[in-house]
């Protein structure tokens, strides 16, 4: 890039034959016009773009969550980059753009979970859940389950916050009226305290841990 003051262009801007005149810290200056921008489009190249596409929207939609369950705890990128950096190298089907749902991960801490999660879907969008709450501890217990529930047809997601109590052990949740004959995954959040290191002031910080819902169906359809 070159300082240039042409007494016939003056203060050009934009482009003059092969070069590309712009200011600069008020300072006119020139630089060469690439000779050709390249924008490959291998069938290699596409595919790993629609992935990506893929993966950054459906995790946008629930980034408030994502972004509590890491607060302070990264130092070097984003909880964004982060859960999109795991889940583009992971997720899809071998060859395709195709999102294998029971791989996703909304967080990857670990910790105090339930187990022996049920769910069904029933009329009137409806799903009953039911879990055992996997702890004793009281905190757990007293603690909001919370949920991220995935259109895994339009590949949409909404996150609910406090569907019920952990010890409360079941709950019916209902799911948006536009997803009525869309398969939909569920991926349940705990609030961990028997894992997680106490503060100096004695008191336990929670940590967010998300379960992709089990049982012998991976996925079902809303009616």
């Amino acid at each position: 890039m070159a300082i240039v003051q042409n007494p016939i262009t003056g203060r050009t801007r934009k482009k003059f034959g092969t070069a590309v005149f712009s200011k600069h810290y008020e300072q006119n200056t020139m630089r060469s016009r690439p000779k050709q921008v390249s924008n490959p489009r291998t069938e290699g190249q596409v595919l790993q773009r629609s992935k990506f596409a893929k993966i950054v929207d459906l995790i946008r939609q629930v980034l408030p969550f994502v972004n509590e369950a890491y607060a302070t705890k990264l130092k070097n990128m984003s909880p964004f980059n982060k859960i999109v950096s795991i889940n583009s190298k992971t997720v899809f089907f071998e060859g395709t753009s195709d999102i294998d749902y029971s791989k996703v991960q909304f967080c990857d801490n670990t910790g105090s979970t339930v187990s022996e999660v049920e769910w069904s879907c029933e009329d009137n969008q409806a799903i009953n859940l039911a879990w055992n709450p996997n702890t004793v501890d009281p905190l757990e217990l007293d603690s909001p389950v919370g949920m991220i529930l995935v259109n895994t047809t339009q590949n949409k997601a909404i996150h609910l916050k406090n569907i019920a109590l952990r010890s409360e052990a079941s709950t019916i949740i209902t799911a948006p009226i536009e997803w009525v004959g869309d398969v939909v995954a569920v991926y349940l959040i705990t609030d961990d305290y028997t894992t997680s290191t106490p503060k100096s002031d004695g008191t336990v910080p929670q940590k967010k841990v998300v379960k992709f819902k089990p049982g012998t169906e991976l996925s079902s359809s809303v009616k």
